[in-house]
């Protein structure tokens, strides 16, 4: 994805010249403390390089320029240069070391405009593996986001039986929106996805790790709307909870906007907040409260 990113950025050659493909990973030891178990289990992690002038670099068939690149995750930083020269390049990535020459071989105009081509279809194609991937991972965890949110919402604990809060159709919805977006060529793991593209992203953190949590955060936020909680919903009923019994709507907005006063709460919010609900096909909530309501 990273190539294909440099790769659109420039025009299709009308010369003979070189296109360096630099890899935009690498293989370091993180630093004692850092890099979580799988760190632990394998002794390496890949880190993202930064690139002067990006992954990608046209260079004439006679020319050999340098080009600086750094490395800065998992505790390691690492900086250098790196000479392009004509040659049969290399595969692969470099491990704990960066290469000090990168070869690629001179290319006439067609040629080379096909190399860029082929490097954006096969971002193109990562693209849509990845987010195939990160649909698998987000029908496997979408069943216990919601079971936690209902929780949540209707205050029931571990120990009892949490109904489902939307059914699978409307989950599946869910899920679509949070991968694929509600409208055009964008959504929340789409924009995750071109984030990790920059090492800043995945300093601290790997990026499975990340995009793992962010699928996890978004399903959360979407099942909310769904059920029109509003974003700061569970702050308000956590403050609720604890007033004394029937207290009154104005003083949950008072306290709220006490202990969160950057917040500010309106009234309505509070109120969507309090009565929240799942949508008319799903009745699990309403049975919750009716059955307490019996006891």
């Amino acid at each position: 994805m990273s190539w294909a990113r440099a790769a659109a950025e420039y025009a299709r050659p009308s010369r003979p010249v070189r296109v360096h493909a630099l890899p935009p990973t690498m293989w370091i030891r993180p630093a004692r403390g850092t890099g979580g178990a799988k760190a632990a289990a394998d002794g390496v992690l890949p880190a993202a390089i930064t690139w002067h002038g990006g992954t990608v670099r046209l260079a004439g068939t006679e020319e050999s320029p340098s080009t600086e690149w750094g490395v800065d995750a998992a505790g390691t930083t690492l900086s250098g240069s790196t000479r392009l020269a004509p040659g049969e390049g290399l595969v692969g990535r470099p491990e704990e070391r960066m290469w000090p020459i990168h070869h690629a071989p001179p290319l006439s105009p067609r040629e080379a405009g096909r190399i860029l081509d082929g490097l954006q279809e096969a971002g193109q194609l990562a693209r849509w593996q990845l987010l195939s991937s990160l649909e698998s991972l987000a029908h496997r965890q979408i069943p216990a986001v919601a079971t936690s949110i209902f929780r949540e919402v209707a205050d029931v604990d571990e120990a009892q039986v949490a109904p489902a809060l939307l059914d699978a159709q409307q989950l599946e919805v869910v899920v679509t929106d949070v991968i694929y977006g509600t409208s055009g060529a964008d959504s929340r793991i789409l924009r995750s996805l071109e984030r990790c593209l920059d090492p800043a992203t995945t300093r601290k953190v790997d990026p499975i790790r990340y995009l793992t949590a962010q699928v996890r955060r978004d399903l959360a936020d979407q099942v909310r709307v769904a059920i029109g909680d509003p974003q700061v919903g569970p702050r308000i009923r956590r403050v609720a909870r604890a007033l004394p019994a029937g207290a009154s709507l104005e003083s949950i907005i008072n306290r709220y906007n006490q202990v969160h006063p950057c917040d500010r709460i309106s009234t309505t919010r509070a109120i969507r907040a309090l009565t929240v609900a799942p949508s008319i096909e799903s009745t699990a909530l309403r049975d919750v409260f009716e059955a307490r309501h019996h006891v």
